[in-house]
């Protein structure tokens, strides 16, 4: 049986364990993928927040296309979330081995995102558990991130993609506001673009949502077929 690998790519500080990586996950290995999710740098395993950079995460996911290339994979399709999203079509883009990518509501470039840290060494940010969204987990990001990460735009390196690409748009989503990923899209060769009314960035926080989009994915990997 051939192989056909699905990695997943959470978004900014979210964890493999979130609710739609777990249902993409199931749905992707009914469909006959090897599913791997992501925890970027390692954040959610070891805390370690120094290590948590866009160069970093890309390295990452690299080296697991790299890795799975060398078992001669009829597939190897990047699905992300967000800042997984702007990952997925960098990798994407500068590796041959990628064969479909599934964009979710990403950002343009990182031009503007050192103002998040508001000339502050550290970004605090509180994300829910996997387990129990009541209770938070704190992470205190350097600005080393934000520095980091300008070097890359999701704009630019999509120019440069000939392969089949999915890039969703969530209407209501003002975390990534859909003007920004329009600019995605207005850059793109022929993508496949999906503009979902009623929901927002943060649609992994329901089933029902999660359900949807992940509809979209399997019609655009299926039709491709």
């Amino acid at each position: 049986m051939s192989l056909k690998v699905a990695l997943l790519l959470p978004g900014y500080l979210d964890s493999p364990e979130y609710l739609h990586m777990k249902v993409f996950a199931k749905k992707l290995e009914e469909l006959g993928y090897t599913v791997e999710r992501i925890d970027p740098c390692s954040l959610w395993k070891t805390g370690d927040v120094n290590n948590y950079t866009i160069t970093s995460y890309i390295k990452q996911v690299s080296d697991l296309v790299e890795f799975y290339s060398s078992k001669n994979p009829e597939e190897i399709i990047l699905i992300g979330h967000s800042l997984g999203a702007y990952v997925a079509i960098i990798v994407g883009n500068r590796m041959k081995e990628v064969t479909k990518i599934v964009a979710l509501c990403p950002a343009a470039d990182r031009i503007d995102a050192s103002l998040n840290w508001q000339g502050k060494e550290f970004r605090h940010s509180d994300r829910d558990l996997p387990d129990n969204p009541e209770k938070l987990r704190a992470f205190d990001i350097p600005d080393t991130f934000a520095i980091d990460g300008m070097q890359y735009s999701a704009v630019e390196e999509v120019k440069d993609i000939h392969k089949p690409l999915m890039i969703f748009i969530a209407l209501d989503d003002k975390d990534v506001p859909p003007s920004e990923t329009e600019r995605v899209v207005n850059n793109a060769n022929n993508p496949h673009v999906v503009r979902q009314p009623n929901m927002d960035h943060n649609f992994r926080k329901s089933e029902k949502e999660t359900n949807i989009v992940m509809k979209e994915i399997e019609k655009f990997l299926t039709k491709l077929d």
